[in-house]
């Protein structure tokens, strides 16, 4: 299976008077967040734009980079 070339718009949001988001319920079910789910929130250097990655896929990506750098580090 080949990946999308670009990213699937999963719903839209409104910032409340707060500058709270609500994620809508679509992309909460596409990517398995639920109450309680942490995210990263990062700003893009191409356009502006807000990018959310589940916290659990950040953390992977460190340690793999980390065992990429050092295989001796694997757990």
């Amino acid at each position: 299976m080949t990946k999308p070339l670009f990213p699937k718009i999963l719903g839209t949001a409104t910032l409340n008077e707060k500058g709270q988001l609500v994620i809508p319920v679509d992309a909460r079910n596409s990517l398995g967040l639920k109450a309680g789910s942490k995210v990263v929130i990062m700003s893009s250097p191409h356009r502006p734009a807000l990018v959310l990655i589940k916290a659990e896929e950040v953390e992977s990506m460190v340690q793999d980079l980390a065992n990429a750098l050092n295989p001796d580090n694997q757990k």
